[in-house]
């Protein structure tokens, strides 16, 4: 089995077995044959021993010894990578990092990166703590930083959609909130495709919406909604954004909005799969209600 075998297998299976996959996942790089596998194999690591199992002793042992590759040696991007890994566990735990100095744009990245674990890990207070952290330290960069992009990104949206999914938010939550789609809208629009940017104008429109902020929701679900009809969306991304705009429309009182959009919604949904149409049932439910 090569290296892009086994993160396929592992990837697909670490969910259902994650301690089986952690076990295998010692030693694996000796499957390394190029530097850029050393990025993936510390992703992968942080994520099933730290994040799932909480084994951080094995998740750090193996970054340092990922570390001493000779891939990772000479490779600066892959070094990179390995420090932002372990700076991330550490930062999860609630510990400073130790050993070689971050960059700045590191930090961020191993800030971004310890948020998706502490929310992975449901602990949504520490991953909001350290979001915020992260867009301190965003903030103090000099224009035209780059390179921690989408982690930011991604850590971002995620925290957005799980204090979204909150039955009772107090007003820092909905503050964070918005901070969060909001950043991971900033993010996208630097290191995303038009997919990643519309369904983050998704996420900001569904986040107002939660704030009771609607003229703010309807100026991003208008905007989701004419990315997906500028770029011939696939029905999944049309179903959702005609649900956005058809919910906005209704908050503000625009009845025959409403109406429009939510028969295009349902247009949408019929184009859908079976498979597919499942996970979107509560969506069309709520619009059908």
């Amino acid at each position: 089995m090569n290296f892009e075998q086994f993160m396929e297998q592992a990837w697909s299976t670490h969910g259902d077995n994650a301690y089986a996959v952690g076990e295998q996942l010692k030693g694996a790089r000796t499957l390394l044959t190029q530097s850029p596998q050393v990025a993936a194999l510390a992703r992968i690591l942080e994520h099933v021993l730290g994040e799932h199992l909480g084994d951080w002793s094995s998740a750090q042992s193996e970054l340092a010894l990922l570390r001493q590759h000779p891939l990772c040696q000479d490779d600066p991007q892959a070094l990179s990578a390995v420090r932002v890994a372990q700076a991330a566990l550490s930062l999860a735990q609630g510990l400073v990092p130790e050993g070689a100095k971050l960059t700045d744009e590191e930090r961020v990245r191993a800030l971004a990166t310890a948020s998706a674990i502490c929310l992975g890990r449901g602990e949504l207070g520490n991953a909001s703590d350290l979001l915020a952290l992260c867009l301190k330290l965003v903030a103090l960069l000099p224009p035209g930083s780059a390179g921690f992009q989408r982690s930011l990104a991604v850590a971002a949206n995620n925290l957005a959609c799980a204090l979204g999914e909150l039955k009772l938010r107090s007003e820092e939550q909905v503050d964070q909130m918005i901070q969060a789609a909001q950043a991971a809208r900033q993010c996208w629009q630097q290191a995303g495709t038009w997919l990643e940017i519309q369904r983050a104008e998704y996420v900001l429109a569904k986040s107002f919406l939660r704030a009771g902020k609607i003229p703010q929701a309807a100026s991003h679900a208008v905007e989701c909604l004419n990315l997906c009809r500028a770029n011939d969306a696939a029905p999944f991304e049309l179903f959702f954004a005609h649900e956005m705009a058809a919910l906005s429309a209704q908050a503000l009182g625009y009845g025959a909005a409403f109406e429009a959009a939510r028969q295009s919604a349902l247009q949408a949904f019929v184009a859908l799969d079976a498979q597919v149409q499942a996970a979107c049932q509560a969506e069309r439910d709520a619009l059908l209600a």
